[in-house]
């Protein structure tokens, strides 16, 4: 049992790793499917949506992103893909 968890988990870590190269080589826009598994995968949870905007939330962080037929603008990509990489340098501390 226990190599099948291991299997599972090299597969979803090598998911997450191809997800974030996708994103990082994003000009335009992106799903909003792929922004909200990658916060999902770093255990943000959807606080709540108004209108088009979802809120998430994780230990006292609050993120916004503006989601118009399932598009979210790079700048929102950029931020996520900065505050994972800061959360990250913290837990290699």
């Amino acid at each position: 049992m226990p190599l099948v968890l291991t299997h599972e988990l090299a597969h979803i870590v090598m998911r997450k790793k191809k997800l974030l190269q996708r994103l990082t080589q994003i000009s335009k826009g992106a799903s909003f499917d792929d922004i909200r598994t990658l916060l999902f995968q770093e255990e943000f949870e959807l606080d709540r949506v108004t209108g088009s905007h979802h809120i998430f939330k994780k230990s006292g962080v609050t993120f916004v992103i503006s989601v118009h037929s399932n598009r979210v603008k790079s700048v929102y990509v950029k931020r996520v893909l900065a505050l994972i990489k800061e959360a990250k340098g913290k837990n290699d501390e």
